[in-house]
């Protein structure tokens, strides 16, 4: 199990810190608890992440971020194929990155896959990321938390990250048909 299962596992009877306040998201998919010194945005548009939040700046320093996207597919994919898809995304916005580790994991008490890699952005900063992905039916979730690739960064900023998306919490009671748009029902005939 990855490391984000044993935090969410650890993390769901806990109690928010303080210092920390929940974030819904816009369309009631789900609720994430993020520090109350960090910018958060929230989206409605498909093309952004429905929430996306960022740590105080740091003198020379990207900051820190945790972003949760949220998609309702066509059909429904397992957590490794949504891993599977995201890659597919990966290539044509950060196009290349070395996986450290990926394999199945638990968030929220439900299945999911994750993967830690590194990348570089254009300005040629290092970065590492955990990325896992959830899905109930046909939503898809992915999480990612990212920071510095430097050793000080990780040993500082990344279990702060895992244990922000172990507060990651899906709506259950707010999920798609399990049909997707379009699709022909055999009482209807015809076909697609």
């Amino acid at each position: 199990m990855m490391c984000i299962g044993i935090l969410g596992a650890t993390a769901a009877g806990a109690a928010p810190p303080p210092t920390a306040h929940v974030v819904k998201d816009p369309e009631n998919r789900f609720t994430i608890t993020i520090p109350a010194d960090w910018n958060v945005q929230t989206s409605t548009s498909g093309r952004t992440p429905a929430v996306s939040a960022k740590s105080p700046p740091a003198s020379g320093h990207l900051s820190d971020s945790v972003d949760v996207i949220a998609q309702d597919l066509p059909i429904a994919l397992s957590p490794k194929g949504c891993a599977g898809e995201v890659a597919q995304i990966m290539r044509f916005t950060i196009h290349e990155w070395t996986t450290l580790h990926e394999g199945p994991a638990t968030l929220a008490g439900l299945p999911a896959y994750s993967r830690s890699y590194t990348w570089r952005t254009s300005a040629g900063q290092d970065r590492r990321s955990v990325q896992t992905c959830v899905t109930m039916g046909r939503r898809a979730f992915v999480i990612v938390g990212t920071t510095a690739n430097t050793q000080g960064d990780i040993q500082e900023h990344l279990a702060k990250l895992e244990q922000i998306m172990a507060t990651f919490r899906p709506n259950a009671m707010n999920l798609p048909e399990t049909q997707g748009p379009g699709t022909i029902h055999p009482e209807e005939g015809g076909s697609k």
